[in-house]
C-alpha cells in the first residue's frame, strides 16, 4: 500500500513544485532575435554633364594620349621576368604638330578626338610597349577607365578618371603613381605603376599621317 501511495504522491508533488516555480518566475516568453545588419552598396559617383556642344571646326581634332607605365624591381628571391609586348604604333611630332600612326586610321569629318592608349613595361615587369589610336566620333565618350566629357574651343578637355574630374589645357598632363609589392615567380617584385594623360591640344586633320584603311 505504501509503495502505491508513493508512486502517485511523488509525481503530484513534482507537479505542484513546477507550478510554483512558474508562478514565481512569470510566464514563459519567446526570445526575440536581433535583426541581422545589412549593408547597402554605395551609389556610384555622379558623372558630370558637358556644358556645351562640339565647337571645333570639321578640319580639327583634339589629340589625347593615355599611357600606363609599369616598372618592376626584384626585391626578394628570384623573380621571373615579365612578358615582352609589342612596340609603339603611334607618335607625335611637336614641331610639325603631326600625329604618325603605323596602323590604318580613317580620318573623316565625323572624327572629333584622336585618343591614344598604351601600356609600357620595364624591368622585371617585362619589356616593350603596346599602343593604339582610337578614333572618337562623338563626345561625351567612354574609354577604358577614362570618360571624355567635353572639349572646349581652345582644345581644353574635361575628363573623368576614377571619379575624379580633370580639366587639362593644351600641353598639360595628369599623372598618378601607385606602388605595390607582390609575388613574382620564386621572388617578390616591387611594381611602380605610373598612369599619365597628356593633352596635345588641337591638331589639323591634314597632319594625321596614317595608312589608309583597306576595305
Amino acid at each position: 500500500m505504501g509503495n502505491v501511495v508513493g508512486r502517485y504522491l511523488l509525481p503530484a508533488l513534482a507537479a505542484v513544485l513546477l507550478a510554483a516555480l512558474v508562478a514565481a518566475c512569470g510566464p514563459w516568453s519567446t526570445p526575440t532575435l536581433a535583426p541581422t545588419a545589412s549593408a547597402s552598396p554605395s551609389p556610384p559617383p555622379a558623372t558630370i554633364t558637358p556644358q556645351h556642344g562640339w565647337e571645333l571646326p570639321a578640319n580639327e581634332v583634339v589629340f589625347i594620349d593615355h599611357e600606363v607605365l609599369v616598372e618592376g624591381e626584384c626585391v626578394e628571391g628570384d623573380c621571373q621576368p615579365g612578358p615582352m609586348i609589342d612596340f609603339p604604333t603611334h607618335g607625335f611630332d611637336p614641331d610639325s604638330r603631326s600625329v604618325h600612326s603605323r596602323l590604318p586610321l580613317e580620318v573623316n569629318d565625323e572624327l572629333k578626338v584622336l585618343y591614344g592608349d598604351g601600356t609600357s613595361l620595364r624591368g622585371v615587369a617585362g619589356g616593350g610597349a603596346a599602343t593604339r589610336l582610337i578614333a572618337v566620333l562623338a563626345v561625351p565618350a567612354e574609354m577604358e577607365g577614362v570618360r571624355i566629357v567635353q572639349v572646349d574651343r581652345d582644345g581644353t578637355v574635361t575628363l573623368e578618371v576614377g571619379g575624379e574630374v580633370l580639366v587639362l589645357a593644351p600641353d598639360e598632363m595628369w599623372t598618378n603613381t601607385t606602388e605595390e609589392v607582390r609575388e613574382q615567380g620564386a621572388g617578390r617584385a616591387r611594381l611602380i605603376t605610373t598612369e599619365q594623360i597628356y593633352n596635345y591640344g588641337i591638331v589639323d586633320k591634314a597632319n594625321i599621317l596614317a595608312p589608309t584603311p583597306q576595305p
